[in-house]
C-alpha cells in the first residue's frame, strides 16, 4: 500500500510541476525595444546643474525608428525643406542594427556606404509608452562632456 501511495504522489508531482507556456525562456519573448518609435524631446544636462530641453519639431514628429525582431533598424527620416515643410531624407545604410547586451543596455551599429561603422552603446529604459536613451557622455560643449537623454514614443 505504501508503494502505491508513493507512486501516486510521484505521478501527481510530475504532472503538477510540468512546464507551461508561462515559463518559456526569455529569448522567445519579444524584446521591449521591438516596436516603431517616434522621435521626442532631447534633454541636455550641463555640469553646472542647468538643462536644455529641445522639443521635437514637425519633421521629427514624422520621423521614426522601427526596431525589428531580426535585430535590424529601419529609419524613416524627415528634414526641413526650403518651403517651411518637411522632405523625406534618403538614408544610404549598408546596415543599421541593434543588439541587446544586457537588460537596459543596447548596442546600436550603423554603417553608411563608404564610411566607417559607428557604434553607440545606449543605456535604455522603458516607461509606459516611452523609450529613454540615457547617454552619460552624450554631448560635448567644447570643454566638457555632458549627459544627454533622448526620448522616443512608441507608435505601434
Amino acid at each position: 500500500m505504501k508503494k502505491l501511495s508513493l507512486l501516486i504522489l510521484i505521478t501527481f508531482l510530475t504532472f503538477s510541476c510540468s512546464s507551461s507556456d508561462d515559463n518559456e525562456p526569455e529569448q522567445n519573448q519579444t524584446d521591449p525595444i521591438v516596436a516603431k518609435w517616434q522621435f521626442g524631446k532631447v534633454i541636455y544636462l550641463y555640469n553646472d546643474g542647468t538643462q536644455n530641453v529641445v522639443q521635437p519639431d514637425a519633421c521629427d514628429l514624422q520621423s521614426s525608428y522601427n526596431f525589428l525582431a531580426d535585430n535590424t533598424i529601419q529609419l524613416t527620416s524627415y528634414i526641413p525643406d526650403n518651403n517651411g515643410g518637411c522632405e523625406f531624407e534618403i538614408a544610404n545604410f549598408e546596415y543599421f542594427t541593434w543588439t541587446k547586451i544586457e537588460n537596459g543596455k543596447y548596442r546600436i551599429a550603423v554603417k553608411n556606404v563608404g564610411e566607417p561603422e559607428e557604434v553607440n552603446i545606449e543605456n535604455v529604459t522603458f516607461e509606459n509608452n516611452q523609450m529613454i536613451w540615457k547617454n552619460p557622455e552624450g554631448g560635448f560643449d567644447g570643454t566638457n562632456f555632458y549627459p544627454v537623454h533622448n526620448y522616443f514614443t512608441k507608435i505601434n
